[in-house]
């Protein structure tokens, strides 16, 4: 009996495989009307035919084990080259959505299941309940970012203008790198600490550039600089540690350090950068792990620490055995003679050296770096693979070609021109329409300015009153709270977009509606 139902399963199978085969091919299918070719789109053609027949396919149009044109017959009813349908069938038959057979033809896979898809009972879910209590970890001292301004004008803090992004030219050696067979390294994992290609680059470019002195074993390269800080003062701090940063300053990394488990210790800023001889009375008192400053074009004043203040600096650091950490995020936008260089270059050892490109090239371009010391780039390699395995090789190495074959130098010196020009414009608007409500220093460098209300009544409800005009401000609420400052930045406006602003600013700051 056994044997007799085997017999007859084989049987079975060879009438329905017959069948199969004897399915004529579907030329009577309407294929003009339901593969569309839109040949104005970037995609290739191939690829358009292919996703037309799997659309098909699930909408249950091609059943399974329906037999398909031939490649040549198909492209006479598409008005399309033999060798295109051919590529599309090969596609579609790797994904495994047909399957062809010798002297047979080509069919729509019979492994496609005839899905009748149903509702799952939700009900009998578990966990679907309603519950008092969500069981997350969250710190409730940090700010949610939101950055959706629902149609308002966003105005920025200072960042480039993404209009003057040199895109092109970027991905013109992110596609030149495709084309060479070496590019399929760079598809692997790669070294955590970055695409040695652009860490050698800018060994040579940052001691070109900045009297940096580094090696490529010094530098590692992060999703943008916020990364390089927080992963640096992971790998500096301990629970318990002080800390010295500014206020006012940059929020963010005093969020890093609490939640590193560090503590918080604020030094004061003038028009000269951070006071250094508050540093000193700090540190006969206590110790202090390290100090995070912004010496050229200080966050959010605009300021440049002296040079005076810059030697002081160097000597308590050494004095005091704390670290420093620079973040230059606007060296290369400088106005007025030469740019001081950075702390770095005296004191490499000493102090740790941040940087990145999504000040000069545009805020997506996620690319920072860090140079410090064999110490300190052993332990930021360990924490950044718990985190992040690694960044983007193939823009890593575009960035490489983009710096040595000088595009990020002829980008920089068209951008950093243009915007000494709306830094000139910009404030000559703030001081025609606003000298009698605000103060400002215009800055040497940078992308904002830092505009100080001389009234506190005229800072209260300013951000609202704007918001009302049609403007969300990126900026910090807590300037305005306690400071009746706020910065905006200017790099990034036309002269129509700055005259526009600054007469918004002045109707909000003068109460008109």
């Amino acid at each position: 009996m056994r044997q007799k139902g085997i017999e007859a399963t084989r049987q079975d199978q060879t009438s329905s495989r017959h069948n199969y085969f004897a399915r004529k091919p579907s030329t009577m299918f309407p294929w003009r009307a339901v593969i569309l070719i839109n040949k104005a789109s970037g995609k290739p053609i191939y690829l358009q035919v292919v996703d037309s027949i799997i659309a098909e396919i699930h909408a249950g149009r091609l059943r399974p084990g329906q037999k398909l044109p031939g490649a040549r017959t198909l492209g006479e009813l598409l008005g399309l080259n033999r060798k295109t349908i051919v590529a599309a069938m090969d596609e579609l038959n790797s994904q495994g959505w047909i399957e062809s057979f010798v002297h047979k033809g080509t069919f729509v896979s019979s492994r496609i299941p005839s899905i009748a898809y149903q509702s799952l009972p939700g009900k009998e879910l578990p966990g679907n309940q309603e519950t008092t209590a969500v069981q997350v970890n969250d710190p409730s001292w940090l700010e949610t970012l939101y950055l959706d301004g629902s149609g308002k004008k966003m105005m920025d803090d200072g960042v480039p203008d993404v209009r003057l992004a040199p895109m092109q030219q970027l991905f013109a050696h992110h596609r030149s790198l495709l084309s060479k067979k070496a590019y399929l390294s760079l598809l692997k994992y790669n070294h955590v600490a970055g695409d040695l290609d652009l860490r050698t680059t800018l060994s040579t470019y940052l001691q070109e550039t900045r009297g940096i002195n580094s090696t490529p074993e010094n530098i590692f390269l992060t999703r943008g600089s916020q990364m390089g800080i927080y992963l640096t003062l992971a790998a500096l701090i301990k629970r318990g540690d002080s800390c010295f940063t500014t206020f006012p300053g940059y929020q963010i990394v005093d969020d890093m350090i609490k939640h590193l488990g560090g503590k918080v210790v604020h030094i004061p800023v003038d028009e000269e950068g951070l006071l250094t001889g508050s540093i000193e009375k700090i540190c006969k008192k206590k110790k202090i792990k390290l100090l995070y400053a912004t010496p050229h074009h200080h966050y959010p004043t605009t300021v440049t620490l002296s040079p005076d203040r810059r030697i002081e600096l160097l000597r308590l650091a050494s004095k005091y055995n704390f670290f420093i950490l620079e973040d230059d995020y606007a060296y290369d936008f400088q106005y007025a003679n030469n740019p001081v260089l950075p702390l770095a270059s005296v004191n490499n050892n000493r102090v740790i050296y941040i940087g990145s490109f999504s000040k000069c090239i545009s805020p997506s371009v996620r690319t920072g770096y860090v140079v410090a010391s064999g110490a300190v780039i052993k332990v930021v390699n360990k924490l950044r693979r718990i985190i992040d395995r690694q960044g983007d090789p193939l823009l890593e190495r575009a960035l490489s070609e983009f710096i040595k074959s000088g595009d990020l130098q002829r980008h920089l010196k068209k951008v950093v021109k243009l915007s000494l020009h709306r830094r000139d414009y910009f404030c000559a608007l703030l001081t025609k329409h606003l000298s009698g409500e605000i103060s400002f220093v215009k800055p040497e460098g940078g992308m904002s300015v830092w505009i100080v209300f001389k009234k506190a009544k005229t800072a209260k409800g300013l951000l609202e009153k704007l918001c009302q005009a049609g403007y969300l401000i990126d900026s910090e609420r807590v300037f305005l709270e306690k400071l009746h400052a706020i910065r905006i930045g200017f790099a990034s406006l036309t002269e129509k977009e700055m005259e526009d602003f600054v007469g918004a600013l002045r109707d909000a700051a003068q109460g008109s509606p």
